[in-house]
């Protein structure tokens, strides 16, 4: 299981790039990198899990539909999230665990708050072997 996410600047928002071996882990490095973005998970213990389940037309609605739910567990109900982890894609459906625990402000820090996931140049493909993706986040 090989995955990885970093950001790129873009004018007056932020990019997530990430690629994986397979279509589950391209999204649960996109949920990860959206988490330290907001709340970097370094201090968040995964003691929790919260359901997650999106429907959606395609893999890129897919996606943006995803991240936008884990922005909403993260921002909107306070739970810090460590991990996610994507346990089915099927026909549209998207099921996952986020993995963490109620956020504290002893112990954890909002850095940004993300507005929106955008559809601004968004990328979800195999490329060869991999699974690439890119998604512009509006701050």
């Amino acid at each position: 299981m090989s995955k990885h996410c970093e950001t790129f600047d873009h004018t007056a928002d932020v990019g997530l790039a990430a690629e994986a071996d397979t279509l589950p882990e391209l999204f649960e490095a996109l949920a990860e990198g959206l988490a330290e973005i907001i709340c970097p998970r370094g201090k968040v213990v995964p003691a929790q899990a919260r359901a997650v389940r999106v429907r959606a037309e395609d893999i890129e609605a897919l996606a943006v539909d995803f991240l936008g739910a884990v922005r909403k567990t993260i921002q909107d109900d306070r739970f810090a999230v460590a991990e996610a982890v994507v346990t089915k894609i099927e026909g549209g459906t998207l099921s996952a665990e986020l993995k963490g625990e109620p956020y504290d402000p002893a112990r954890h820090e909002i850095s940004v708050e993300i507005k929106a996931v955008t559809y601004h140049q968004l990328k979800i493909a195999r490329e060869g072997e991999r699974w690439v993706g890119r998604v512009i986040l509006d701050l």
